[in-house]
């Protein structure tokens, strides 16, 4: 009969390779963070440019397909490529809009959400176009290896979270006569006051 100690003995341990591998693993995925949040940020401005550009001809044609053919300017944006063709250029205006604005708050969060940044991406502008997401995803990962991994089935927008927000300000603003005025609380300083840059104080 194995006693406790006899059971501790023979108890598997972690390695000291296992745990310097470890440790490698995040040394690494700390060097590539600002790498990727920089190639993710090129990729936002990427795609201001196609919506402005897309948007000096939006009326003069029925869909994005026709547009990228009529309109040689467009040619080099390849976001264009991936969406499904017969989305009217106005169509696709606003949904690039409701897909990337949390993008530069999110890229500045100190812990990144992959998750988030590509689930409202796939919602907004790849609804029932697998095709088309998996092409734009596989792009993304030359530069962002996690990029679109482990997704959930059904993408989400960010756009609920927008208008939550936007619910909650209104609340803060609107004067309640019921409730005694309160002193003013010091204000918390900004998460972004420092980040990512050492705090010098």
């Amino acid at each position: 009969m194995m006693n406790a100690a006899s059971a501790e003995v023979h108890a598997p341990q972690k390695s000291t390779l296992d745990i310097s591998d470890q440790r490698m693993t995040n040394q690494a995925t700390a060097t590539q963070d600002p790498y990727e949040r920089r190639a993710l940020l090129l990729h936002l401005g990427d795609v201001l440019e196609t919506v402005f550009c897309l948007s000096q001809c939006a009326d003069e044609y029925a869909s994005i397909g026709d547009a990228v053919k009529g309109n040689d300017a467009l040619a080099g944006f390849t976001l264009l490529g991936f969406v499904d063709a017969s989305m009217a250029p106005r169509d696709f205006i606003r949904r690039a809009s409701g897909a990337f604005f949390v993008w530069p708050k999110a890229l500045l969060d100190e812990t990144l959400n992959r998750p988030m940044l590509a689930n409202t991406v796939k919602h907004d502008l790849f609804a029932d176009n697998a095709k088309g997401w998996n092409a734009y995803a596989e792009e993304r990962r030359r530069d962002v290896p996690w990029f679109g991994a482990d997704l959930p089935d059904v993408a989400q927008s960010a756009a609920p979270a927008h208008e939550a927000e936007s619910h909650e300000a209104k609340a803060e603003a609107a004067p309640d006569a019921k409730k005694p005025k309160r002193k003013a609380v010091a204000e918390q300083p900004s998460r972004y006051a420092t980040w990512p840059w050492p705090d010098k104080s």
